[in-house]
């Protein structure tokens, strides 16, 4: 493998925690919820269809333990339908109802007519009617408890018939379920209007509404849910002159609309939270003492030849809650610097030296160093002649670069930042030597923290650093920007691009991209591509009971490939780099995450 490497010593046990939602990340819910309704809308199908299957088996239990004074006949069964409907909400949004059709049918009649007695509407004087009235009290009360939910709009179609011999007197109705003038219903496929009171039932479509008005009424009062629902109920009858087997189709057909909203909502939350890292962030149980982080994000730059760098600032948010989060580590103990200037990063890290000094222990007069240190950056890069990477700080003096002097629109003085695209300075090796001495090498990053010279100053038990960040001249999106104008061959490219780390550093460095290649930001995840990566693998790394014996190799190589792979599909290839010398050097693919 490569002498390149992963970075970190994180991880710790930790439970799940939901973190409040970012600006960045609701802007990707609506692309998520069209991203997810797909694999949703299945789990639904499945999940109804499973509801069925256990419905339909209790039915024809409970069919089969009716004495037979109940049933129509041997030949009666109960069918039950489910289905996930498309519809169409009031403000034309779209909606997914739910479907419950429970019937009670025969499969021959064999000179049966009519299970009500003659004359009668009350559905408990009907075998038929009663059963699918008491199995839709038993189902909606129960396996279906979740899906009618208190505030639903509820709409219950009661299917009901008659013989179809013409009534030969006038049958009394007492106003028991209510008086209704000119209530629309559907009889025998015609759309009517119909009218029932105290005078009576005069014919077989005024029988068969009461006996609909019937059904209505028990389901009111007698099943809890649809108590707490907002009901429309509508009437289908018909009086049948044959003995053909639909006429014994009595049947209940109910649409939930909007059924799912709640179920939908909790698993798209659940698909925004696998995904994105700045959701659920894992909680560490145990505490780490002796980590100490800075966190630079740079976005924002103040000279008009810098654009932003998009997302850096979320970078630097999100990878500070998982220090504390995810690793443990105390709040105090965590120093996050925004827009950050040279000397802001270099108070970040006398801070730093500062602790590694206090909380080192002594043996023998000599210091044992304790503290674990980590450094990120984001932000832009820069390379020089040389070959050595810089971290480009805030509030840059551009005094004696003539390629950014006499650029127009790219003066001390001028502050407003110009179209990104409009960028590709390339400086000199004397104006990129200027331009380095305002910046922060990579390798006097490293050696401040350890210590001037020689000899180790500060007592750093291990120190790493990540760094994401383009230094070929590139911004975040693939536009140009600023790079030093240097000619380099194919056969030395490599040897510039990999240039090491001052040994004394013992440092572990993990880079975005080589030096001499783009890093890219994940816009739909509002990330730079490794910052998302190396957190998204913090969060998998949650589902395992041995997370602890990973070592830094094995969370390298799985960065690595996820990264190179997303970044593929998208058109923006990129691979991670990195490198490491002095007393990690031998052994750092063996060491663990924390």
């Amino acid at each position: 493998m490569k002498k390149t490497l992963f970075i970190a010593a994180f991880l710790l046990p930790f439970t799940l925690l939901l973190s409040p939602l970012t600006s960045q990340a609701q802007s990707g819910e609506q692309q998520l919820n069209s991203e997810y309704q797909s694999a949703i809308r299945e789990f639904l199908s499945q999940d109804i269809a499973n509801r069925q299957r256990t419905m339909q088996r209790r039915a024809e239990q409970i069919l089969l333990s009716l004495p037979n004074s109940e049933k129509l006949y041997d030949e009666t069964y109960i069918s039950i339908r489910t289905a996930l409907v498309d519809g169409t909400r009031d403000d034309g949004s779209p909606e997914l109802n739910y479907l419950f059709d429970i019937s009670y049918n025969c499969r021959h009649l064999e000179g049966y007519t009519d299970d009500y007695p003659l004359g009668v509407f009350d559905c408990d004087s009907s075998n038929s009617v009663r059963a699918i009235c008491n199995l839709t009290k038993t189902f909606v009360e129960g396996i279906l408890d979740d899906i009618f939910r208190p505030g639903k709009a509820v709409s219950v179609k009661i299917y009901s018939t008659t013989d179809g011999v013409e009534l030969s007197r006038v049958i009394p109705y007492d106003g028991r379920y209510g008086n209704f003038r000119y209530m629309p219903v559907v009889f025998n496929n015609e759309r009517l209007r119909i009218s029932v009171d105290t005078a009576g039932i005069n014919n077989n479509c005024q029988l068969a509404y009461i006996r609909a008005q019937s059904v209505r009424h028990f389901l009111q009062n007698n099943v809890r849910n649809l108590s707490r629902t907002v009901n429309d109920f509508s009437y289908v009858t018909r009086s049948y002159t044959d003995t053909g087997s639909f006429y014994r189709r009595s049947s209940i057909e109910i649409t939930v609309h909007d059924a799912f909203r709640e179920a939908i909502d909790l698993m798209t939350a659940d698909k925004i939270q696998d995904d994105y890292v700045d959701f659920n962030i894992p909680q560490s149980s145990t505490p780490y003492e002796n980590a100490y982080v800075l966190i630079i994000a740079n976005e924002d730059y103040d000279h008009a030849f810098l654009p932003s760098v998009p997302f850096a600032s979320n970078d630097g948010d999100i990878v500070r809650q998982y220090f504390v989060r995810a690793l443990g580590v105390p709040e105090r103990q965590v120093k996050v610097v925004n827009n950050a200037s040279r000397a802001a990063i270099y108070e970040g890290i006398h801070w730093l030296t500062d602790l590694s000094q206090a909380v080192a222990t002594q043996s023998g007069g000599q210091p044992v160093p304790q503290a674990n240190l980590f450094v990120y950056y984001a932000g832009h890069g820069f390379l020089d002649f040389d070959g050595n990477a810089y971290l480009i700080p805030n509030n840059l003096r551009l005094d004696g670069i003539k390629a950014l002097g006499g650029k127009k629109g790219c003066g001390k003085k001028r502050k407003t930042i110009v179209e990104p695209t409009a960028y590709d300075i390339a400086l000199s090796r004397k104006d990129a030597a200027l331009f380095a001495r305002q910046c922060i090498s990579l390798d006097s990053l490293c050696s401040a923290l350890k210590g001037k010279g020689k000899r180790e100053t500060y007592p750093v038990n291990r120190l790493t650093v990540i760094v994401d960040a383009s230094f070929d001249g590139n911004q975040r999106n693939g536009a140009p920007m600023l790079r030093s104008d240097r000619k380099v061959t194919p056969d030395a490219k490599g040897k510039k691009a990999k240039r090491k780390a001052n040994k004394a550093s013992d440092a572990i460095v993990l880079l975005a991209a080589a030096t001499d290649k783009t890093a890219f930001s994940f816009d739909a995840q509002h990330h730079g591509f490794l910052t998302y990566f190396l957190l998204k693998e913090i969060k998998g790394l949650a589902a395992t009971s041995d997370f602890d014996s990973y070592t830094y190799q094995d969370i390298y190589e799985a960065v690595e490939r996820k990264l190179n792979k997303e970044s593929a599909l998208q058109g923006k290839w990129q691979v991670i780099s990195g490198f490491v010398d002095g007393k990690y050097a031998a052994d750092w693919q063996h060491l663990h995450i924390r």
